[in-house]
């Protein structure tokens, strides 16, 4: 989202903010980040740093820039130096860069520092960790680390931004850490919640209530994260039960990447609303995103297993090879029991026992396998057409099978399995028509929704069962 920068004070505004400078005095910068490494600061007034994703989509960048602010947002750049990053997505660094720049407004380096540091001034204003525990949860390699690169970036140290939050603005602790997931209205709590609820993996996630629980490992030791989807606030709550925060920076992009919380879901629902045949049923459920998975492999594992099957039928085969196949906590945490397996776990998957035909275990075998040899990268969202190639090269995997790994693995946004038959249904009642009608039709309607056809799956699909929001009638 752009933001508006001062010249004459040296910060930045998101839309909407009270300060009202002369137009003559102001410049605008594509996103936060842009703003920051021209040398300008955030506005202590409007805060869009609370609200403004920092390493998030960049509208009409090359695939490859896409890709990189991608990995960056995983923490990849917490690991790995921007020569790796360029390798990653096929390029040189000095054409990554060259590309940062034009489409940025920074540097890949400059990106993940802004990252990190955004992060921190969080923890500085929600939680009462001291300063070395929130050095550690952001990713720096110290706290003097992250006094330099927080003041670079805000122009204050993370001691001074401390002393200038908010009584509100602090979350009491009880039982873990607790978090903000700020983001931009309209949400669908409920048909998030309905979403989920008959699709979690026994052992490793659960619904209650408002609440979703799932396992996580930081530092090679399991915890629980928890997020409460209820409330009215624009932001979701987070509750870790971890051993460790370290590098809970990481956690916090999985759950929002999960959740679609960086979603430009203003834009998206504006273009999809204005059309004369998906329009109506946007435009019926306000807020709907799509719902991804907490990890790339193991969201392709649930929809291998989905294949062909009902939904309940999926999520008990994927309990089944959980139990079979995950690593189990020392102890149950909040009724949860398992780590769901990683991909080496499963190399030599075989269906005995597990409900499935081993046809459908020979798939999961061979796409373990492919991930565990490099020979199939999940994160390469550099070339969506690449990656559905190399999905459909797998044996057991066609073309729905690639799309909805794109939905819910990768959220790509423009991801669209044409071929499933409640698509087809959905269409065949916007259509007035009493068949669902070939794969072929639908693709060549919903080429008007493009670059946005996941969310108008998404649609197509909650429009055969609407979900209520609280409070309107059922």
């Amino acid at each position: 989202m752009s933001v508006s920068a001062v010249k004459t004070t040296g910060i930045y505004c998101r839309p909407g903010c009270s300060a009202k400078p002369k137009p003559e005095n102001t410049s605008r910068f594509a996103s936060p980040v842009a703003a920051e490494a021209a040398g300008y600061r955030s506005c202590l007034r409007c805060r869009p740093d609370r609200h403004l994703r920092i390493d998030g989509p960049v509208v009409g960048a090359p695939p490859a820039v896409e890709a990189a602010m991608a990995l960056i947002s995983d923490g990849y750049l917490d690991r790995f130096d921007e020569d790796e990053l360029a390798r990653r997505v096929g390029y040189s660094t000095r054409q990554l860069r060259r590309l940062f720049e034009q489409h940025v407004g920074a540097t890949p380096a400059f990106v993940a520092r802004s990252r990190r540091a955004h992060f921190a001034r969080r923890l500085l204003d929600e939680t009462e960790l001291g300063m070395p525990a929130i050095a550690g949860a952001a990713g720096f390699g110290s706290v003097r680390q992250m006094n330099r690169i927080v003041q670079g970036i805000f122009r204050f140290t993370p001691n001074e931004l401390r002393q200038r939050r908010r009584r509100s603005d602090v979350l009491t602790a009880d039982g873990g850490l607790r978090l903000r997931l700020p983001f931009v209205e309209p949400l669908h709590r409920e048909a998030t919640l309905t979403h989920l609820g008959p699709r979690i993996t026994a052992g490793v996630e659960a619904v209650d209530g408002t609440l979703y629980r799932r396992t996580s490992v930081t530092c090679g030791n399991p915890g629980v994260l928890e997020v409460d989807i209820g409330g009215s606030q624009s932001h979701l709550e987070l509750t870790a039960h971890l051993p460790t925060f370290d590098s809970i920076i990481d956690d916090v992009a999985r759950m929002r990447h999960m959740f679609g919380l960086d979603d430009d879901i203003i834009e998206t629902e504006a273009a999809l609303g204005a059309d004369p045949w998906v329009g109506p049923v946007v435009r019926a459920q306000p807020g709907l995103r799509v719902v991804g998975g907490w990890d790339r492999f193991e969201t392709a594992v649930r929809v291998i297993v989905g294949q062909q099957v009902s939904v309940v039928g999926a999520s008990t085969i994927t309990a089944r090879i959980v139990e079979r196949h995950g690593e189990a906590l020392p102890a149950p945490a909040l009724g949860l029991t398992h780590l769901f397996p990683t991909a080496d776990r499963l190399v030599d998957l075989d269906g005995e026992g597990l409900g499935m035909p081993h046809a459908r275990a020979r798939t999961i075998a061979a796409l373990a396998r492919a991930v565990v040899d490099g020979e199939l990268d999940l994160h390469a969202t550099s070339d969506a057409d690449e990656l559905r190639g190399a999905l459909c090269d797998l044996p057991g995997i066609g073309p729905w099978t690639a799309e909805v790994v794109l939905m819910r693995a990768v959220r790509h946004p423009d991801a669209f399995p044409a071929s499933d038959l409640g698509i087809r249904h959905a269409v065949a009642r916007l259509l007035g028509a009493d068949d669902p009608p070939p794969a072929e039709q639908v693709l060549d309607l919903a080429e008007a929704w493009r670059p946005h056809r996941a969310l108008a799956a998404q649609h197509l699909w909650t429009s055969l069962h609407p979900t209520p929001e609280p409070g309107s009638p059922s």
